[in-house]
């Protein structure tokens, strides 16, 4: 996740598996939860995941924000220390930026 960030990924294509989105070398899926959390009370809308070699590799989830536009996505570094991302969409939904919190 660390190396998305500053991105900018347009979507190339929609499939019935998610929305595919592209930036330079990079192919990400982007696709709907598809389970149930229970009772947890923050729960991903969405799971993002790194298209590499025809295989898919989840990268996180991401969850809402109060803003509609923006989903909060975290990853862990080396250490095991978790950091914060966002996710801003735009043009509708066709285009996203990573972005470090």
């Amino acid at each position: 996740m660390k190396d998305l960030i500053g991105k900018t990924f347009t979507l190339a294509k929609v499939t019935q598996s998610g929305n595919i989105f592209v930036s330079s070398k990079t192919t990400l899926l982007l696709k709907p939860v598809n389970r149930d959390y229970g009772d947890k009370t923050k729960k991903p809308l969405y799971y993002l995941s790194e298209i590499k070699n025809g295989k898919s590799a989840y990268l996180s989830g991401l969850f809402a924000t109060n803003n509609e536009h923006v989903f909060s996505c975290d990853h862990k570094d080396m250490l095991g220390m978790k950091h914060i991302v966002h996710i801003r969409f735009s043009d509708a939904g066709k285009r996203f930026v990573v972005v470090a919190v």
